[in-house]
This record gives structure tokens, C-alpha cells and sequence, in this order.
């Protein structure tokens, strides 16, 4: 993901890219990655380790809670997992044409 980051922003396709992004001032919840400028945020949903927050019930809770917040204070949040991460170039770039 990373990677991927690194490339469109090098490439002009995005500007910054910030890691661990407080966004909103209601709670402490933190984006993985985040294009500021653009209210972007991109998650990575560690499931397919043994033991994930994600997968239980407090975990996911928590995770619906921060995805709605992020929605009501206008923000574009893209979530990808092992198995689709790669598509996060081909996403943005659908988005940044809109």
C-alpha cells in the first residue's frame, strides 16, 4: 500500500500522504493513510492474520463507528485487505477522475 502511495504521489496523481491521520477531533480514531487535501482515507483490514481486532464483535464495532464518523465529517474511506490491496492505484485513479 505503501508502494502504491508512494507511486501516485510521485507520479502527480495525489499530493500528500499522511500515516496515522487523526481526523476528527470527536474521537481519537486514526486513518491508516490519508490524503488530506482531498479527504481520502485508506484502510487496511488486517483479516487474514490469526487474531484481528477487526474480527471480533468489540473490534468491528468499533470499526463501524469510525467509518460513519468519517462519513459524516465528509470523508471518502477506501478499505482493502491482502487480497485487495492492489486495487487501490486503479480506485483512486477512477476517483481523481470524477
Amino acid at each position: 500500500m505503501k508502494t502504491i502511495l508512494w507511486l501516485l504521489k510521485r507520479d502527480n496523481f495525489i499530493s500528500e500522504v499522511v500515516e496515522e491521520l487523526k481526523f476528527s477531533e470527536e474521537r481519537k480514531f486514526r486513518f491508516d493513510w490519508a490524503i488530506p487535501d482531498l479527504k481520502i482515507a485508506i484502510e487496511y483490514e488486517g483479516l487474514f492474520s490469526g487474531k484481528s481486532r477487526h474480527t471480533t464483535k468489540s473490534g468491528f464495532s468499533r470499526d463501524t463507528e469510525k467509518y460513519n464518523l468519517a462519513a459524516i465529517e465528509g470523508w471518502i474511506v477506501l478499505r482493502y485487505t491482502a487480497k485487495t490491496y492492489k486495487n487501490l492505484n486503479r480506485d483512486l485513479k477512477k476517483l481523481l477522475k470524477k
